[in-house]
């Protein structure tokens, strides 16, 4: 409160400075061009920081909206892209190329949430973190829902697409995760146009091939 009242001899102080620059100074440049010159200036340099201003909240905006705009698409725990990204981008999935999905699920998960949800959540990290580190920079790799993770590998057919599965199934194998159970997966594969014509038919096939790999014995990679 008491720093609004400062606003009374802070005006106070500002009128008196005022008046004593006119008076000293309308002598010298009592004159019309100097006038013209001098309110030309201060016209030009307000309008200057009023477009600053202007421009700065506009980028201050634009940042926000582009932060908004993110957070619509990610997943924030693990940072890969979420089951509404996934959605938007196979709508724009073309025929006139190859492509392939990897469908992937944590095996056993519900053991790990038993130390605590925590735990369960530092795993989805790790996966997460380890899959990004194996792919590509072309590939998009979302949190499906729950602890399953697809990839959508484009320009990739079924032959790489295996391989990239089983990298990502030794590399999570791999992780030190003590003093915790060992992390493992299983994946299924599919591709376009082997496992179907239409992207619903691939993501079915991949969806099929991760459940024999769940009956298969689980910490293992299958194709269609």
């Amino acid at each position: 409160m008491s720093r609004v009242w400062l606003v009374v001899p802070m005006v106070i102080i500002g009128v008196l400075y005022a008046a004593l620059l006119h008076f000293m100074t309308m002598p010298v440049f009592n004159n019309i061009l100097v006038h013209c010159i001098i309110f030309g200036a201060a016209f030009g340099i307000i309008n200057f920081v009023a477009a600053y201003l202007f421009f700065k909240r506009l980028d201050k905006l634009k940042e926000l909206n582009n932060q908004l705009s993110s957070s619509l698409i990610m997943d924030k725990l693990t940072g890969l892209f979420n089951r509404r990204a996934f959605d938007n981008d196979i709508k724009n999935v073309g025929h006139d190329g190859r492509y392939s999905l990897i469908f992937l699920d944590i095996d056993n998960f519900r053991d790990f949430n038993h130390f605590g949800h925590d735990i369960g959540d530092d795993v989805l990290r790790k996966v997460g973190q380890t899959i990004k580190n194996c792919v590509r920079a072309t590939d998009r790799v979302y949190r499906y829902g729950g602890e399953e993770i697809v990839l959508l590998l484009m320009d990739c057919d079924k032959k790489n697409a295996s391989k990239m599965a089983e990298k990502i199934r030794s590399e999570i194998s791999g992780i030190d995760n003590q003093p915790y159970p060992q992390i493992t997966v299983s994946l299924g594969v599919s591709s376009f146009p082997d496992d179907g014509l239409y992207i619903q038919d691939v993501i079915l096939a991949s969806d099929k091939a991760l459940l024999k790999a769940k009956q298969s014995g689980k910490n293992c990679a299958i194709s269609c």
